[in-house]
Formats: C-alpha cells, sequence, structure tokens
C-alpha cells in the first residue's frame, strides 16, 4: 500500500489537515535538504516526536544542531512546506541497554502550517491489535503505508512491542526499511495513534513500536499535553523507586505474577485475600503492581542502576519479576462506586476498558486481547454486592482477566464473588495448588539439606537449610479435612484460608530457594577455591618445582584450610591467591612468562 492509500481523514479541519501528523525528516543542510533521515509525529503545532537514532549523527553520535522538517502530504500546496527544528531540553534519550530509550522531541523554529490533531494513546493491551504503519522510504515521495499485527513486548525492560506485518510475500513490498524510523504506528479500527516505530529485523517483517506508556516514562511534561487514556496504576498506588529497591520478596507476589505473566497455573479471574492491618503485605502488592507498569516501574523509570548482584533486584532474584506491560489496569474501588463513579479517573479508565473489550471481541480472526484488570477493594465499594458482582462478571466474560483483591470475608461481597465469579471447583483446584506448591518447598529443603551436609565439614557458619515443609504439609491436611463436608463452591471463610495458606508457603518456598542458592554458591566458591589450588600446583609440577621451598609453605597452609576442617572461606580465599602469587613468581624466574 503506497502514497494515500488510507484514505480515513486523521481530524484535520482543513483541506490541508490530511495527515497533517506526518512528517519527514530530512539532514539540514544551508544550500538545500539534505538527505531522508527518517519519519517523526507532529503533535499541536510545534512538537515532533521521532527516535533519537533517527536524527544521531552516525559519525559522532552526537544529535545535531537542527533538523529539517516536511510536510509532504498536505493537500492543495505547490510545494512542500517544511521547518527547521532543534532537540527540545531535557529531550533527548539515546538508545542504552537492550532496545530501550531512543526517544527525541524536536521543537520548531515556527509553527507548523496546519496544527496536528493527533495524541498519543495509551492501551491496555496491545497484544492481537492491527496496526498500519507509515513511513518515508527512498523513492516514495508521497510515503507508504503497511500493515501488521501486534505480537507483545519485546526487548530489555519490554519497553517496545513486537509487530508482524501482514498481507506481504514476495513482490508485495511490504517490508520495513530505511524511512520507517520514527513513523506513527495507528489502530486500524480505532485509528488511535498507539506508538512510534524504532527498528526493524533485518529481512523487514518485524518491527518494534516504543508504545506511548513507555514515551511517557521518559518524557513526563510531554506526555501531560499530549498522552491520553488512563494510567494503568492510579496516582495514589504509585510507589517509589526506593520502595521497590528496597523491599522483601512476599509469598502473595508470587501468586500475583503468575497470573500478570499468564502462567500454566494460574487463573483468568484470581482471588487475593489482604488482612485489613496487613500493611507490608499492601505494600508488595503495589510494589509487584508497579513493576509490570511500563510507566511506572521502578527499576526501570531511569536509566539501569546496580540492584545487587548481577545488577537484578532483589525482588527480580527471587523470581517475581513481572512483565512489563503486563498489568492493563488498576482499578482502585474502596470508597468508589462500580456504577456511574464520581471520581474522574475511574470512570474514564472503566470507559477505556469496556471500549477495548468490545472492540477486541469484534476483531476476528485475529486474536483476541484479554487485558490483565487488578481490582483493588471491590468489598469496600459504594456498590452494593451483589451489583459490584455483577458488573464484574460481565468485564470477565467480555475478556479480561481480574485479580480480585479483597480484605474480609464476611463482607457480602465476598459471598457473591463466591457464588457469582468463581466456578465452582474453585476450592479444590486452589488446595490441589497449593499441595504443588509444597511439593516443590519440600524438594526445595531436601536438595538444600543435601547441599548443607556437603558444606558444613569445610566451611564455618554456612547458611542453613529452612525446614517448612513438614508445617505446610500439615496445613493441606487440615484444609482438605475441611472441604470435604463443604458442598459447592466452598464458603468466603474458606477461600480467604486457601489465600493466606497459599501467600505463606509461598513465602516459605522464597525463603528455601535463598537458603538453597546461598548454599549452592558457598559449595561451588569452595569447589572453586579447591580446583585453583590443583591447578597452581600442576603448574608447578610441570616445572619440576611442586617441592620447592618457597612453595610448599604456601600450599600446606591453603591445602589445610580447604580440607582439613571448617574454615572461613575469606581465609581459604586469601590462602589460595597467596600460594598463586609464590606459583607466579617461581614461573617467571623458571621462564614461563
Amino acid at each position: 500500500m503506497e502514497g494515500d492509500a488510507v484514505s480515513a481523514d486523521d481530524g484535520g479541519n482543513s483541506p490541508t489537515g490530511h495527515f497533517s501528523w506526518r512528517v519527514r525528516l530530512r539532514r539540514w543542510a544551508a544550500s538545500g535538504s539534505g538527505d531522508v533521515l527518517g519519519a517523526g509525529v507532529l503533535f499541536g503545532t510545534d512538537r515532533v516526536l521521532t527516535c533519537a537514532h533517527v536524527i544521531r549523527d552516525p559519525a559522532t553520535g552526537l544529535r545535531p544542531d537542527r533538523v529539517q522538517v516536511e510536510f509532504p502530504l498536505l493537500q492543495g500546496l505547490t510545494r512542500t512546506p517544511h521547518r527547521t527544528a532543534t532537540v527540545e531540553a531535557g529531550h533527548w534519550v539515546p538508545s542504552f541497554g537492550k532496545a530501550q530509550g531512543d526517544l527525541a522531541v524536536l521543537v520548531l523554529d515556527t509553527p507548523a502550517p496546519v496544527p496536528s490533531p493527533v495524541t498519543l494513546h495509551r492501551t491496555l493491551d496491545y497484544r492481537g491489535a492491527t496496526v498500519l504503519i507509515d513511513g518515508f522510504p527512498e523513492y516514495q515521495s508521497g510515503g507508504q503505508w503497511l500493515t501488521g499485527a501486534c505480537r507483545g513486548p519485546g526487548g530489555q525492560g519490554d519497553e517496545r512491542v513486537q509487530i508482524d506485518l501482514t498481507g506481504g510475500g514476495a513482490g508485495s513490498g511490504q517490508r520495513l526499511r530505511g524511512g520507517f524510523s520514527g513513523a506513527g504506528v495507528r489502530e486500524e479500527g480505532t485509528d488511535r495513534l498507539l506508538g512510534i516505530l524504532a527498528q526493524a529485523d533485518e529481512r523487514g517483517e518485524h518491527g518494534y513500536m516504543i508504545p506511548a506508556a513507555t514515551v511517557a516514562k521518559y518524557f513526563r511534561r510531554f506526555a501531560e499535553r499530549y498522552v491520553t487514556g488512563p494510567h494503568a496504576i492510579p496516582g495514589h498506588r504509585v510507589v517509589s523507586a526506593d520502595a521497590a529497591r528496597t523491599a522483601r520478596p512476599h509469598g502473595l507476589q508470587r501468586t500475583v505474577t503468575r497470573w500478570l505473566n499468564g502462567d500454566a497455573d494460574a487463573w483468568d479471574t484470581e482471588v487475593l485475600f489482604i488482612a485489613e492491618d496487613d500493611d507490608r503485605a499492601r505494600q508488595a502488592l503495589y510494589v509487584v503492581l508497579n513493576m509490570a507498569d511500563r510507566e511506572q516501574s521502578p527499576q526501570l523509570a531511569v536509566r539501569p542502576v546496580e540492584y545487587g548482584a548481577g545488577g537484578d533486584s532483589l525482588l527480580s532474584r527471587a523470581g517475581i519479576a513481572p512483565q512489563v506491560g503486563s498489568i492493563g489496569l488498576v482499578l482502585d474501588l474502596e470508597g468508589a462506586a462500580l456504577e456511574e463513579p464520581a471520581q474522574p479517573e475511574l470512570r474514564e479508565a472503566l470507559a477505556v476498558l469496556r471500549h477495548e473489550l468490545r472492540h477486541a471481541a469484534r476483531r476476528q480472526p485475529a486474536p483476541r486481547r484479554r487485558p490483565a484488570v487488578a481490582v483493588l477493594y471491590a468489598d469496600r465499594s459504594a456498590t452494593e454486592p451483589a451489583a459490584a458482582a455483577r458488573i464484574l462478571g460481565e468485564l470477565a466474560d467480555s475478556g479480561a482477566r481480574l485479580l480480585l483483591v479483597v480484605r474480609s470475608s464476611t463482607h457480602g461481597f465476598t459471598y457473591a464473588l463466591a457464588e457469582k465469579l468463581l466456578p465452582a471447583e474453585r476450592a479444590a483446584q486452589w488446595l490441589q495448588r497449593i499441595g504443588t506448591r509444597v511439593d516443590a518447598l519440600a524438594d526445595t529443603e531436601r536438595s538444600a539439606r543435601r547441599l548443607f551436609h556437603r558444606v558444613e565439614p569445610h566451611v564455618v557458619d554456612p547458611p542453613v537449610a529452612t525446614g517448612y515443609a513438614a508445617r505446610a504439609a500439615l496445613w493441606t491436611v487440615q484444609l482438605s479435612n475441611e472441604l470435604r463436608p463443604l458442598t459447592g463452591r466452598g464458603g468466603p471463610r474458606f477461600l480467604e484460608k486457601l489465600s493466606y495458606a497459599e501467600q505463606a508457603v509461598d513465602t516459605y518456598l522464597l525463603r528455601a530457594e535463598r537458603a538453597e542458592s546461598a548454599l549452592r554458591e558457598v559449595l561451588d566458591e569452595h569447589l572453586r577455591l579447591r580446583g585453583l589450588l590443583r591447578d597452581h600446583l600442576a603448574r608447578l609440577a610441570r616445572r619440576g618445582l611442586a617441592e620447592h621451598p618457597d612453595a610448599v609453605g604456601p600450599y600446606r597452609e591453603a591445602q589445610q584450610l580447604l580440607m582439613a576442617g571448617p574454615c572461613p572461606l575469606a581465609d581459604a580465599e586469601r590462602a589460595v591467591t597467596a600460594f598463586a602469587r609464590v606459583v607466579r613468581r617461581l614461573a617467571e624466574t623458571d621462564g614461563d612468562a
């Protein structure tokens, strides 16, 4: 599809307003137009969003002093109007990491000929969305439109969304190439602008879009004016970066992470009980939900910093790392009504959710998207319990995946939840899932004990294996006995017990895994030092220097520490290092450089 193959107007109010937001970027040259650099999107009268690499000087890696911006698709004009532009202060993020950053905002020297009506739209779930991509490849003066389908997150930190081109084939011209970087990506059927194209694979069959939420993460002021749609995380539930970096792993975060990532053992509708006075659990929930949001993900909202070993956060190393962009929406119903909510933010969020669910249901044969929606404290909603359950049930039936967070099993909503929102077999399924967790806990603790028995004879004060499995197994027996007399779905009180039991078992499993990992690290370090000692001795032996007086003492000291009895690993490492220095000196003296 080339030129003006897409005929729907973009909202301009004059004949020259057709596609007024599509701009072409050229290298600025005093003598005239330079080479085409790529594409961009005009916002308002004087802001252009594009990729940093589009305008970066390939020779120096620096941003240019100025860029030429052209408006080739304005109708009724004899010449293509153009403006010069410079990078707006604080709005330059070069590419870093693995597919991160790569954004820039330009400011025109004078207003555009026609103002742009478009805004960037946050979308709850990009997967399956059919999109149109426009760019300015070489020898296509009118530009070119390509079609594609969003597949899912990509790049480090999942800052981007993969797009697979559709309707192509040999000779079709459906290929991403030079001139498409920075191009706008529109959702077919709604004409909403979802983001800009950042990169493509070598064959030009797959591209990666920087979505609206990622743009908003880097450019807050720009987002306030030009990014629309509800925030995934309500402002009063946003956590600070420090809160996420210092958070201790909590068992409930495992359940939430599995649900967010759509793991095989997660259900589309999950229930999570948090006690009224459990502030730690509540904060743990907010942290993991923030980690799942492209725009608010605390450890990714700024350039990477070291969070610990390997640069990972404590939560990531504990396996609590939801995919960034996996949360579609958080609805906080505490004191709010589901029916005609008074809060503007909640009202907008519900309207957008319903709109996207209706649109997804009509999209055939493309895969149906199922946005993940966390519903906080429906048992504290101003809506009557049965009505709240009905509305949430309608959202679930329309395709939303729900995480229902409640505080009390005695509230009317939890009775309606048990009767209307959960399948009859959920209590039995839940108990079985807890049993699987207990089995994993028992296996992990057995492995940790085996490691401990190998480490204890050689290392002073090794980490101790945990012993929670027997207690957790007893809980499952007690819960199983309690389930048998129950009929039907199992009451709210029993569901509450199951939720707390699973949180406790997952917390125990996190501790057991941490102990097992620590023991494995100690054992690996001990074996590494023994291997080093053996290798250094072999190096001397090849030279006939194994019995050299300068080497015998240091070797025996290191061997004694590593083999004779428990010792601090730090002492053993110092001894092996001292022996290694002797080996190097003797080998160099003997001519073995």
